[in-house]
């Protein structure tokens, strides 16, 4: 038995809606509940394979195959050049923004072990954890914002006194 069968009541005659009521009375409460927890779960199931769907569709190369797919079956190019202009520029955009992905995660993955090079000595304690939070994408604290204002401004003085000493570099190596 479904439980369909109670949900749908416009495509019944008052005589088999009848019918259904009675036997849906005279189910016991847990064989009722068993059903109802079957339907929600069918319900959910189909749910995610539409998002499931969903996700397969935003993958780049199957978007480029579905336009290959398009253009082959068109005859008559010069009328479509606009449609043609647009999901060029849209195939565009989802490779910009997918190239800008990768390079985020791997320069961040770069970023951390270059800081993992640094000597514990250069940074204060409190500034090096404010460090760490910012590239974990922690949330942080006033006083953590503060030692990174206040590390900023020290790398600022400091490269400045670097082009000073690339400078006096160059007049030495003369």
């Amino acid at each position: 038995m479904s439980i369909e069968k109670w949900l749908s009541k416009e495509s019944r005659s008052k005589e088999e809606q009848e019918k259904i009521d009675k036997m849906y009375k005279e189910l016991p409460q847990e064989k009722v509940l068993e059903l109802k927890k079957k339907k929600i779960q069918d319900l959910k199931k189909k749910k995610g394979e539409e998002e499931v769907d969903k996700i397969e569709t935003d993958n780049l190369l199957s978007d480029i195959i579905e336009f290959k797919n398009w253009l082959n079956q068109r005859t008559y190019l010069k009328g479509d050049l606009d449609k043609i202009a647009v999901r060029i520029q849209n195939l565009n955009r989802k490779l910009t923004l997918k190239n800008k992905e990768l390079k985020l995660n791997n320069t961040k993955a770069d970023l951390i072990e270059q800081f993992r090079s640094i000597t514990p000595k250069l940074l204060e304690e409190k500034t090096r954890i404010a460090v760490i939070k910012k590239i974990n994408g922690t949330k942080r604290t006033n006083s953590d914002n503060y030692y990174l204002r206040k590390l900023k401004s020290l790398i600022s003085e400091k490269l400045n006194d670097a082009s000073y000493y690339e400078l006096l570099k160059i007049i030495l190596d003369l």
